[in-house]
């Protein structure tokens, strides 16, 4: 399967939202994913204070995404429970694949992106977080590098096992 991965223009808005939906809705535990708010639908293509939005294409059609979280306001509480308030952090997130071409190492290329950018970017730290059941997930983050730091409940309630990696 060759697919292309790049970011997600506005002109694939409506495949976005189609491929969200359809992820969310089939979830085998909807504790996996924390819903979005609509304030971050609305966000979705402000990359420079919310999240670059990366994806995978087969052909024209979009399989795959990722966002890498950049905004620092945003990320507060995280940073904080992460005892990184002094440091710039993003966060590797909103990995949602097609069911029909997960197990094709989608996640794993469009996370080794988002590293890059980060890198790049200058971020001092890149978190993450799983779902202590969502096996695929917390191995993908190993795979790409990020470290257990530990399991915890987040503010808003989601058991979360945490990830981070220092990148400068």
């Amino acid at each position: 399967m060759e697919l292309q991965y790049k970011k997600i223009e506005e002109k694939d808005k409506e495949q976005l939202f189609k491929l969200i939906d359809i992820v969310l809705r089939g979830l085998e535990n909807q504790e996996y994913f924390i819903p979005y708010e609509q304030w971050e639908f609305d966000s979705m293509f402000d990359e420079e204070n919310y999240a670059p939005l990366y994806g995978a294409y087969d052909g024209e059609k979009l399989v795959g995404m990722a966002q890498l979280y950049v905004s620092q306001d945003m990320l507060a509480d995280f940073k904080k429970e992460f005892g990184l308030e002094e440091y710039s952090v993003c966060e590797l997130g909103g990995n949602l694949i097609l069911p029909e071409y997960r197990g094709n190492g989608i996640t794993t290329m469009l996370q080794k992106m988002e590293l890059g950018i980060a890198k790049q970017r200058g971020f001092d730290y890149i978190i993450s977080m799983a779902h202590p059941d969502n096996i695929g997930s917390c191995k993908t983050l190993e795979k790409v590098g990020l470290n257990f730091v530990k399991e915890t409940r987040l503010s808003n309630g989601f058991l979360r096992k945490l990830y981070m990696l220092k990148l400068n």
